[in-house]
């Protein structure tokens, strides 16, 4: 693509994404924002070590443990509620600029005791007992819990537990907290068959069907019950809109008493492949949730960028890519762990930080640390929180380069278990291919022609009528479709392209994600090769000599220059050429070494 169409592209793109970030809080936008929990099992309020670590945001826990089981008497909750304040007081102290307070969506713990040191005032909100807030089956009976134990799950639903949960956030709000965030806001996978759901699913029925046939009146329970079972899909698709509908009234609410509390969730996705069936059995719809969500967390189990002990690289670019695509232009916020182990030792932790912020994204830790890995484990990770606050302006109203787009026809959840774009998506990234991805949302012209050469869809099959005239008319201008049922597919990704983006001579575990500004192309770079051997210790195989050839938006680089965190990395780039084509400029250099990750910045 020749500089200047290239350019022109670019700045398009950029005012998108500059009316995006105008709705985001200066304290969510990337780099700006460290994420931090302050708890984990007996370690409790750990906003020093956070605050240390270069934490800006943290979630506690506040008053969330006691909404799980009803409050304590008043005096005790008096007391907790003024320790909070406190807490929350000294947390602003070290430098935490948002405490989220940790609310449970859906959990009651001890239902037999929930109420029991309510006063009567307290009570009097109410019309119903707890053990009417429960979540039923298709019968009308209570559900147990998937987590077993003491735990009921209550509905979302119900008037009263969404006024318990009114009071849960007044409480969080007012004892310093800027916002919440509501743990487990599932449906049980049997779905939810109480009077409260199966009204709201009648009205829903009545604006979704293509041919409603249900009862007369929605307070027809029994009626609107069967109508669930006889048309399971829609049912399905309801049960999605539930816990989106609850975050909605719970913002209303929260920023009824302060007009900027922020409201997120935790949207699971313990791993890349569940994108789909976590919509189907719990609910866990980011596309859906995300419309209410100021900002969206997941928290992910065993995705911790780093290589295994098998030689194997795991990474959470492809997933950060598929959640730009369906959360509305919400920032995302990534918990990625490895092993299902809460603690992750400190390289690991600044890669996984680079790694987010190479794709529009930040990173949640877990700095609840012992007491004898606390002082090593701040000093090793404050210096990436520190380089990604300073670089801030690199980060934010910089798009993405993209030769190619992959579709995530998010629709599919309903049809499938199966993301087949999560399996496109990791091979794209594996090879250093520049690409975006869209769902069926942005699935339309003029944006696909402006911005990308070849569009990689899973089958043909599976567009919309719609959408097979939109593919038509961008290959007729021009653009290459590409369908992934053919095991050639991403080398007719790359003859497409041509000459791409980026070309990378290196070791495979270094990534090159490519970003650009009106007078700047940005090169985020990070190096996988960094194995995990222990919750607190881990090994870094530096890449050597990591050729780059660049092509960038402008005639005449000026200058080409490394940023990075990690002393090890080399300051300067070596073997620097220009090489002026008729398709565009390309900016030739090498990385002599990379510890973890750097900012190449190509200046015009």
């Amino acid at each position: 693509m020749p500089p200047r169409i290239l350019a022109i592209a670019i700045a398009s793109i950029l005012v998108a994404e500059t009316i995006l970030a105008e709705n985001i809080p200066i304290e969510l936008r990337t780099g700006h924002a460290s994420h931090a929990f302050d708890h984990l099992g007996g370690f409790a309020d750990q906003a020093d070590a956070a605050a240390k670590s270069g934490a800006t945001i943290i979630y506690a826990s506040g008053v969330g443990g006691l909404g799980y089981s009803g409050l304590p008497p008043q005096n005790e909750l008096d007391a907790t509620l003024k320790r909070v304040a406190a807490y929350s007081a000294h947390a602003k102290q070290q430098g935490v600029e948002l405490a989220i307070g940790y609310l449970c969506a859906t959990s009651i713990v001890k239902l037999d005791t929930f109420d029991k040191n309510w006063t009567a005032d307290f009570r009097r909100q109410f019309k119903t007992p707890p053990a009417e807030w429960r979540q039923q089956d298709r019968h009308g009976q209570p559900l147990k819990s998937w987590y077993g134990g003491d735990y009921a799950p209550a509905c979302m639903n119900n008037p009263d537990w969404r006024a318990y949960q009114h009071a849960m956030v007044r409480y969080q709000l007012e004892t310093g907290h800027e916002g919440i965030f509501f743990d487990n806001p599932t449906v049980h996978p049997q779905g939810c068959y109480c009077a409260h759901c199966m009204r709201r699913f009648g009205r829903y029925y009545e604006g979704h069907a293509a041919k409603p046939v249900g009862p007369e009146s929605t307070n027809d329970i029994e009626a609107i019950r069967k109508l669930a079972l006889w048309d399971p899909e829609l049912f399905l698709r309801f049960r999605a809109t539930i816990a989106r509908d609850f975050l909605a009234d719970m913002r209303d609410f929260a920023r009824s008493i302060n007009p900027r509390a922020l409201i997120t969730c935790n949207n699971s996705l313990n791993s890349p492949g569940v994108l789909y069936l976590q919509s189907r059995l719990y609910g866990y719809n980011i596309y859906e949730l995300s419309k209410a969500e100021d900002f969206v967390v997941v928290e992910d189990m065993a995705t911790q960028p780093r290589t295994d002990a098998k030689g194997k690289t795991l990474e959470y670019g492809p997933t950060y890519q598929q959640l730009q695509a369906i959360s509305h232009g919400k920032p995302i916020v990534a918990v990625t762990i490895a092993e299902a182990d809460y603690h992750t030792a400190p390289n690991l932790v600044r890669l996984a930080m680079a790694e987010a912020a190479a794709h529009n994204a930040s990173y949640l830790s877990w700095p609840t640390w012992p007491e004898d890995q606390r002082a090593r484990m701040i000093a090793a990770v404050r210096p990436q929180a520190d380089f990604l606050r300073r670089h801030e302006a690199l980060l934010n109203e910089a798009p993405f380069r993209s030769d190619a787009t992959l579709f995530l026809p998010f629709r599919r959840w309903l049809e499938t278990e199966h993301c087949t774009a999560s399996d496109l998506a990791a091979p794209l990234t594996k090879a250093n291919i520049q690409y975006r991805t869209i769902c069926e949302d942005d699935f339309k012209l003029p944006e696909l022609t402006e911005k990308t050469k070849v569009l990689v869809v899973e089958s043909l099959a599976i567009l919309t009528s719609e959408e097979k005239a939109v593919a038509a008319e961008f290959e007729n201008s021009g653009g290459r479709i590409v369908t992934a049922n053919k095991t050639d597919w991403l080398d007719q990704v790359r003859s497409v392209v041509g000459k791409p983006t980026i070309t990378l001579d290196g070791p495979p575990t270094v990534r090159a994600v490519v970003h650009d500004q009106p007078t700047r192309t940005i090169i985020h770079l990070y190096n996988l090769n960094i194995r995990r051997v222990s919750s607190f210790d881990d090994h870094v195989t530096p890449a050597e000599n990591v050729t780059l050839h660049a092509y960038v938006p402008f005639a005449d680089p000026r200058n080409i220059r490394i940023e990075s965190a990690d002393p090890e990395t080399s300051q300067q780039v070596a073997n620097v050429s220009v090489i002026k084509e008729p398709t565009g400029t390309i900016a030739n250099f090498t990385v002599p070494r990379l510890q973890i990750n750097a900012l190449v910045i190509v200046e015009k």
